[in-house]
């Protein structure tokens, strides 16, 4: 099935921690009536018209076998969106810091 590259956007102070540490799970409900762990990427970097504003992002090449069963699918958005498991990026992914971006 191939690679996929996801892009995860941050703060710079989180970025220096994903690059010491790897990165982790979050937990919320994300507007939704279950609670689920991950952490957020999307197939492309988003910006201030998606609603995100970050200093920074990474760019994870992963094996999309490892990813397609996190996607999140929402009807109408212009972008893939995945809630993985830190452990599997941290694992499997190749993990890549892009620009620093000025919001």
């Amino acid at each position: 099935m191939g690679r996929i590259s996801l892009f995860h956007g941050t703060t710079k102070t989180a970025a220096e921690q994903i690059q010491a540490h790897g990165f982790r799970d979050a937990t919320g409900t994300y507007m939704t009536s279950g609670t689920f762990t991950g952490t957020w990427f999307a197939d492309r970097p988003l910006d201030g018209n998606e609603g995100a504003c970050s200093e920074a992002y990474f760019e994870v090449q992963i094996e999309c076998a490892l990813v397609e069963e996190y996607e999140w699918i929402e009807e109408g958005k212009p972008y893939r969106e995945f809630l993985v498991p830190a452990r599997i990026i941290n694992e499997h992914g190749t993990i890549i810091r892009r620009e620093d971006l000025d919001c």
